[in-house]
């Protein structure tokens, strides 16, 4: 499973990064769309967080809760891919 995983996001952070590096358009798109999906993955952790201190839980116990969130795993699967591909492309470019 870890392999599938790995090839996975090996693939798409290369595929990002060919349309990042052939279309102005596409990177501002996909920059614009991280931006958005970082503030769902952070009102996602926040709202669990909170959840958590208002119902006086153990922190262990209620992680789960987090990592079980549509918001959190959506989110989280698109800023992987994105964040490689991003290091790659100011790799690529030198800057």
């Amino acid at each position: 499973m870890i392999m599938i995983i790995t090839i996975a996001l090996a693939l798409t952070s290369l595929a990002a990064l060919a349309m990042m590096l052939k279309y102005e358009r596409v990177r501002r798109g996909l920059d614009g769309l991280a931006c958005l999906v970082t503030f769902v993955f952070f009102v996602a952790v926040s709202g669990a967080v909170m959840g958590t201190l208002l119902d006086d839980t153990v922190f262990m116990t209620e992680v789960h809760r987090v990592l079980l969130n549509p918001a959190f795993l959506i989110s989280g699967a698109y800023l992987g891919p994105y964040g490689v591909s991003r290091l790659a492309l100011l790799a690529w470019r030198g800057r």
